[in-house]
C-alpha cells in the first residue's frame, strides 16, 4: 500500500531533527508525554453507493478498541515488532453505509514495553513521542476503488477518565485499570454525539526545513511500511458465573493500592441477606441481585467460572453514582490446587503473582464496564464500596476471547482416560491462541518460542489449516526478533531487547518447527522467506563449535526444560537438539533449492552427531552422559531422559543401542523429577550414578516422540496415563505448567499428548509437503481401537483401527488428491487391502 497517514494529539510537540541527532548520543526514545494514556478518536469516513468488498485497516502504537456508527467491531493490533508493524484488516462490508459513517476509537497508549508491546526506540518516536492512529477504508464500486482515510479533520482528545498513575499488575503486564466513569460521557461512542468540542488531530507528518533538507534530513512519518496481518479478529463469547461461592463483609482499608487493597482487607463471616437474589448473577438476563454495604463494612463477592477460559471480565451495574467496585480474577479458586485457604478471597500469590484486578467508579444510572485487556478467568471476587442505598448488578461475566480457529481434528480411542487428556490439551492449546501463541492467558501472556513450537505440533494435529496463519506470524517474528549474533529471541515481540538474554536452544526448535510447519502445511513460499534467518542460526552455531564439532559452555539462558538436567560443558541435550535443528535445515534448503547449503547442514549434523555418541556413550550405564568436559573429556555422571530420547528421534549414534537406552530411560525406579525452582520447586532424592532425570511436562513432547519411534508407544501411553491422570482427577480443564500446579494452571506446551495420540495412535504424517504423499502407520500397541481426524489444507484423512480376535482392521479415508503409503505395524502381517478411491481398508494378522 502506499504510505500511511497516522493523526495524533495536535498538543503533543513534533521535533522533526529529534531522530536524526540521536546519531550525537541523544536519547533514542522521548518520554515526556509520560506513561499509561487513553486517547479517543473519532471521526468521518463518506462512503459511496453500491459499495462492496469494504474493509478497514487499523494500526496504532498501543492497542486499541474500534466502533463504527456506535457498534464496537474490533480490536488490536496485532502485537508486533515496531520495525515490522501489522495492520488489521476488518470486513465492513455489512457495516458500512452509504454516506457519513462514524468512526470511534479508544487508543492505550503504554509509554513502556509489556509482554506482548514493544515500544518504538529511535526513528520517528524522538520526533513525535508515543502514540499513533491508522485508520483506513477501502472497496469497490462500479465506477471503480474507493478510498478514505483519518486525516486532520478528525478529532481526538486524552481522556482522564482512567488514572494514569495507578500501578501495574505484574511483570510484563498493562496498567491495572482504575476508571472513573464519572468522567467519561458514555455516548462518546455514539454517532451523533457532539465532539466539537475536542481538539482536531493532527497528521503525523514532519518536514525538514532547507538546510535539513539539503543534508538528506527528509521527512519522518510513523510505521512507513506497514503489512497485512493474516489473523482474524479474535472470536468471542460470553461466559457467566457457574456458581456464588459466598457473600461477605470485608473490612475496608482505603489506604492501600489498588493492586493490594482487595487482596489484603480482612473478611468477616458469610452473610447472604447483604445481597438479593444472588443468582440473578449467574444469569445473562433483565434480572439484577442488588447489593449494600454496612456502615464501616463493604461487601465481597465471590464467583466461579467454569470452565476455566481466558477472557475480559465485565460488570454491568444499575447504580446512584459514587459506588465503587472492585473486580479481582485468578485462575484458581481460594484452596482449589492448594492455592490459598478454602473459603478465604483471593490473594496475591504465586511464581510472578499478578494483580489481576480492576477499579470502577460509578456514574448515576445503568452502565457497563468491561477489562480492556483479557486473562484468565476461573474465580472472580467483587468488592462493592460506598453503596449504603444498594447498587443492582444486572450482569457479571467474561468476555471470552481466542483466536478464531475451526477445530477440524479428532480423536477417540478405547481408553476414556486418554480420551480426556485429548480434549483437555485442545482446550489448553485453544486458552493459548491469541494474537499469538501465548504461554499462559494467567500469567504472562507472552509469545515464547519453545512454547509456540509445542503448540503449533498439538494444533496441527486437533484444529488444523485454520491454525496455519497464526504458526507463519509466529514463525516470520521469531525471524524478525533476530538478534546480531543470529540467535533469536526467547520470546517476540515483547519487553526483551534483541541484545538482551536469550535462551539458545529455542532457536534450534524455532528451525524444527519450520520444517514442521512446511510439512503440515505445503508453503514453499514462507520458508524460503525465512531461510536467510534460519541460515545465521546455522552460521551461531559453526562460530560456536569446538574441535570435536559441539558447542561446549552454552551462553545465555541454556534452558531445556524445567528440569535439573546436565548442562556443563558439551551438553548432550543442546547438541542434540543442534543435530535435529541442522538436518531439518539441510531438507528445507533441498526445497529452497540451495543443495550448497543442503550438503554444508548435513555435514554440520553429521559431524556433531558422531562425536556425540562418541564421547557421551557410557558403557557400563548403557546410555548418553548428559555432559561432558570439552577439554579432559571427562564425563559427568548425570542422565536424562531428554538426551537419550533426542538420541533415539534425531539418529545419534547406531542403533544397536537403541534397546539397552529404552530400558533404562523407561525404568520407573530409576526416574526421578528434580527440583527446577521455581516451576518445580522440590523434587525427588536423586542419585546420579543411578537414577535419571525424568522429562517433565515440556520436553516431554520430545522424549515421548523419541521413545515411540523406537518402538515404545505403549509405554508413551502408559508414562501419559501416570503423568496426567493425577492431574485430571483434579477436575481441571486445564493442562498445568508442570505436574505439580505451583505454577501457571493453562500451559499450552503441556498439551503433547494430543499431538502424541492424535499422530501415533493414528499414524498418519506427511511425506510429501502438504500431506500431497502421506504414510498411515497406525501404532496399535497399548489399545484396542482408536479413530479420528487428521485435518489437512486438502480436506480430512480419518483413520479408525480396531484389534479384537488377532486381527486389526484399519480403515482410512483421504482426500483423492493425496496419495497413501500404508505401513503395516511391528508384529503383524497384511492379509487384506481393499482400495477405493479416496478410502481404503486393510486387514492385519498378528505374527505367529
Amino acid at each position: 500500500m502506499t504510505t500511511p497517514n497516522f493523526i495524533w494529539l495536535a498538543d503533543q510537540p513534533v521535533r522533526h531533527a529529534a531522530g536524526f541527532t540521536t546519531l550525537r548520543g541523544t536519547p533514542t526514545r522521548r518520554e515526556d508525554e509520560g506513561v499509561n494514556r487513553w486517547i479517543l478518536a473519532r471521526g468521518i469516513l463518506l462512503a459511496p453507493e453500491g459499495l462492496a468488498n469494504a474493509e478497514l485497516r487499523v494500526l496504532v502504537d498501543g492497542r486499541y478498541r474500534l466502533w463504527l456508527n456506535g457498534r464496537p467491531i474490533a480490536r488490536g493490533p496485532v502485537r508486533f515488532n515496531p520495525a515490522y508493524p501489522r495492520y488489521d484488516a476488518i470486513d465492513v462490508s455489512d457495516a458500512l453505509l452509504p454516506g457519513a459513517n462514524v468512526v470511534a476509537v479508544l487508543v492505550h497508549v503504554p509509554g513502556i514495553d509489556l509482554a506482548w508491546y514493544e515500544t518504538v526506540r529511535g526513528h520517528w518516536q524522538p520526533v513525535f513521542g508515543d502514540g499513533a492512529l491508522h485508520v483506513s477504508a477501502f472497496g469497490r464500486t462500479a465506477e471503480g476503488e474507493w478510498s478514505a482515510t483519518a486525516d486532520e479533520r478528525w478529532r481526538m482528545i486524552e481522556s482522564g477518565a482512567w488514572r494514569r498513575d495507578a500501578p501495574r499488575a505484574g511483570w510484563g503486564q498493562d496498567f491495572i485499570e482504575d476508571f472513573d466513569a464519572r468522567r467519561l460521557d458514555p455516548a462518546w461512542t455514539a454517532p451523533d454525539f457532539d465532539d466539537s468540542a475536542w481538539p482536531h488531530a493532527r497528521v503525523m507528518i514532519a518536514r525538514p526545513d532547507g538546510s535539513e533538507a539539503a543534508r538528506g534530513w527528509g521527512e519522518v512519518r510513523p510505521f512507513p511500511a506497514m503489512q497485512r496481518s493474516e489473523l482474524p479478529q479474535q472470536a468471542e463469547a460470553v461466559h457467566v458465573p457457574a456458581q456464588v461461592e459466598w457473600v461477605r463483609p470485608v473490612r475496608p482499608q482505603p489506604d492501600l493500592p489498588v493492586n493490594r487493597r482487595l487482596y489484603e482487607e480482612q473478611l468477616e463471616a458469610a452473610d447472604p441477606a447483604l445481597v438479593s437474589d444472588a443468582p440473578a448473577m449467574l444469569r445473562d438476563d433483565e434480572s439484577t441481585a442488588r447489593v449494600r454495604t454496612r456502615p464501616g463494612r463493604d461487601t465481597a463477592i465471590l464467583v466461579r467460572f467454569d470452565p476455566y477460559h481466558a477472557g475480559r471480565p465485565f460488570i454491568e451495574i444499575d447504580a446512584e453514582g459514587g459506588e465503587i467496585v472492585e473486580v479481582a480474577f485468578a485462575e484458581a479458586l481460594p484452596g482449589e490446587h492448594g492455592r490459598g485457604t478454602a473459603g478465604d478471597g483471593l490473594r496475591s500469590e504465586g511464581h510472578l503473582g499478578c494483580a489481576h484486578v480492576f477499579r470502577y467508579t460509578a456514574r448515576a444510572g445503568r452502565q457497563r464496564f468491561e477489562r480492556f485487556n483479557w486473562t484468565a478467568v476461573r474465580a472472580m471476587q467483587i468488592v462493592v464500596r460506598n453503596a449504603p442505598g444498594g447498587m443492582d448488578i444486572v450482569r457479571l461475566g467474561s468476555a471470552g476471547t481466542g483466536y478464531a480457529a475451526d477445530e477440524a481434528g479428532a480423536f477417540s480411542c478405547s481408553d476414556p482416560l486418554l480420551d480426556r487428556l485429548w480434549h483437555v490439551g485442545r482446550y489448553t492449546v485453544r486458552q493459548c491462541m491469541h494474537d499469538a501463541w501465548v504461554d499462559c492467558p494467567g500469567r504472562e501472556a507472552r509469545q515464547w518460542v519453545g512454547d509456540g513450537v509445542v503448540q503449533f505440533d498439538v494444533a496441527a494435529a486437533s484444529i488444523g489449516p485454520s491454525a496455519y496463519p497464526l504458526h507463519r506470524q509466529f514463525l516470520i517474528q521469531a525471524g524478525e526478533s533476530q538478534r546480531g549474533d543470529g540467535l533469536v529471541r526467547m520470546f517476540a515481540p515483547g519487553d526483551n531487547t534483541a541484545e538482551a538474554l536469550t535462551i539458545p536452544d529455542n532457536s534450534l526448535l524455532w528451525l524444527l518447527s519450520a520444517e514442521r510447519y512446511l510439512q503440515e502445511s505445503g508453503d514453499e513460499a514462507t520458508i524460503e522467506t525465512l531461510m536467510p534467518g534460519l541460515e545465521r542460526v546455522m552460521q551461531w552455531c559453526a562460530r560456536h563449535r569446538g574441535p570435536s564439532g559441539l558447542i561446549a559452555h552454552v551462553p545465555h539462558w541454556h534452558f531445556i526444560e524445567w528440569a535439573n538436567i546436565g548442562r556443563s560443558g558439551e551438553a548432550f541435550a543442546f547438541n542434540a537438539l543442534q543435530v535435529g535443528a541442522l538436518r531439518a535445515l539441510a531438507r528445507m534448503a533441498q526445497t529452497a533449492e540451495r543443495p550448497r547449503l543442503a550438503a554444508r547442514c548435513a555435514e554440520m549434523a553429521d559431524a556433531a552427531a558422531e562425536a556425540l555418541a562418541a564421547r557421551h556413550w557410557n558403557e557400563a550405564r548403557g546410555v548418553y552422559v548428559d555432559s561432558v568436559d570439552p577439554d579432559s573429556a571427562v564425563q559427568d555422571a548425570r542422565v536424562s531422559q531428554h538426551a537419550n530420547a533426542l538420541a533415539l528421534l534425531f539418529d545419534i549414534g547406531p542403533r544397536a543401542r537403541w534397546p539397552g537406552i529404552v530400558d533404562a530411560i523407561t525404568d520407573s525406579a530409576r526416574l526421578k523429577l528434580t527440583a527446577a525452582p521455581p516451576i518445580v520447586p522440590e523434587g525427588e532424592p536423586f542419585d546420579p550414578d543411578v537414577d535419571i532425570v525424568r522429562a517433565n511436562s515440556f520436553f516431554q513432547h520430545f522424549v515421548h516422540a523419541g521413545l515411540a519411534r523406537a518402538g515404545c508407544w505403549a509405554w508413551v501411553l502408559d508414562d501419559l496415563r501416570r503423568s496426567f491422570a493425577p492431574m485430571l482427577e483434579t477436575g481441571t480443564t486445564t493442562l498445568w505448567e508442570s505436574f505439580h500446579p505451583g505454577a501457571s494452571l493453562c500451559h499450552g506446551f503441556s498439551a503433547t499428548g494430543t499431538a502424541q495420540l492424535s499422530r501415533r495412535a493414528l499414524g498418519v504424517t506427511p511425506i510429501a509437503p502438504g500431506y500431497r504423499t502421506f504414510a498411515v502407520a497406525p501404532d496399535v500397541a497399548g489399545l484396542t481401537s482408536a479413530s479420528g481426524i487428521i485435518p489437512t489444507a486438502h480436506g480430512p484423512i480419518t483413520v479408525a483401527w480396531q484389534r479384537a480376535d488377532g486381527r486389526v482392521v484399519v480403515d482410512v479415508s483421504h482426500p483423492e488428491t493425496c496419495t497413501p503409503r500404508f505401513s503395516v505395524p511391528t508384529g503383524f502381517t497384511l492379509t487384506e487391502k481393499v482400495d477405493r478411491p479416496g478410502k481404503f481398508r486393510a486387514i492385519l494378522g498378528t505374527v505367529i
